[in-house]
């Protein structure tokens, strides 16, 4: 039983680097379209569902540290996408929002994606597609959990 374990563990590492180095060439299509670099793209992608994040925040979710943050906000804010302004709760953080072209901007990549994934989608036979969502549902379930997991380690230390 922990020889097969093991396997599907090779198998599991495998495949998910694979996934990660396709999903970072579909998304290079994005960027690409939507002209702007691969840091300013993972930012927005933070913006899906928030019009505002604080730069403390956005550090968290992107694993990078404020100021590689404040780096790639600059860049945005240059472009007229984001602007940033004093946390009113906070007056040493810094809230960075969405302008207007940054909403347009951050829809666009929401419809480029869908889009995308739907011609994806397209390449897998139709009574598979169903079961591949829930697949990759249950792993995000399965990593959160094992992140949780980690964290909660590193904080008994």
């Amino acid at each position: 039983m922990k020889a097969n374990h093991q396997q599907m563990a090779e198998k599991m590492a495998e495949l998910v680097f694979i996934l990660r180095q396709k999903c970072t060439a579909k998304d290079m299509v994005i960027v690409k379209r939507m002209n702007i670099t691969p840091a300013e793209f993972n930012c927005l992608l933070q913006f899906l569902s928030n019009d505002q994040l604080a730069v403390k925040a956005l550090a968290e979710r992107l694993h990078i540290t404020p100021g590689g943050v404040t780096r790639i906000v600059t860049s945005l804010e240059k472009k007229g996408i984001v602007k940033r302004d004093i946390a009113p709760y906070d007056r040493r953080g810094i809230i960075v929002s969405l302008t207007e072209k940054g909403k347009d901007v951050v829809h666009q990549i929401k419809h480029v994606s869908e889009e995308l994934h739907g011609e994806i989608l397209e390449e897998i036979d139709a009574e598979h597609r169903e079961a591949i969502i829930r697949a990759i549902s249950h792993l995000i379930q399965a990593i959160d959990r094992w992140l949780e997991q980690q964290e909660m380690a590193e904080s008994a230390q």
